[in-house]
């Protein structure tokens, strides 16, 4: 069984055709009956991402509110969500210390560690962390988190 843990920049790619779209469409179909976790702050995070690339590309208000009610129906029937409690702020501000993080990939972090200690408790194999966003993936390894890119996958 595999795990994986997607920050935005990943899951933002399942509603848009861009580049990496069809490797995280393809990992969901893989990954049916296996864990996909995703932050809570990705619900809001996401949805800022989806109202960004709408006004960017001139889209409809109607296509776009689609595209956030099917991101908030996925949050129920495909992701696991890891909550943000006051555990996951003080690890990332911890994180902060580290690395040259902003609030929101430090919150995703230390996110995708927690899940990847709770995949561990039962399964052998970590939670992968797929991430767009190279500087984040270099602390995540730095962290000891398996990772992947899926703009590697055109």
């Amino acid at each position: 069984m595999d795990g994986y843990f997607l920050d935005t920049s990943a899951i933002i790619k399942y509603y848009f055709s861009e580049t990496g779209h069809f490797f995280i469409v393809n990992l969901y179909s893989r990954a049916k009956g296996r864990d996909v976790f995703i932050s809570q702050a990705s619900r809001v995070e996401v949805v800022a991402t989806i109202c960004r690339k709408a006004r960017e590309q001139g889209m409809p208000i109607i296509d776009r509110d689609k595209l956030i009610d099917d991101f908030r129906k996925d949050c129920k029937r495909i992701y696991g969500t890891e909550q943000v409690t006051n555990a996951i702020y003080a690890a990332a501000g911890d994180l902060c210390r580290a690395y040259r993080l902003r609030a929101y990939d430090a919150v995703q972090l230390a996110c995708a560690i927690n899940v990847n200690k709770k995949v561990l408790t039962y399964q052998a194999s970590p939670a992968i962390f797929i991430c767009a966003d190279k500087k984040l993936l270099e602390f995540a390894c730095a962290e000891g988190l398996t990772t992947d890119n899926p703009d590697n996958y055109p």
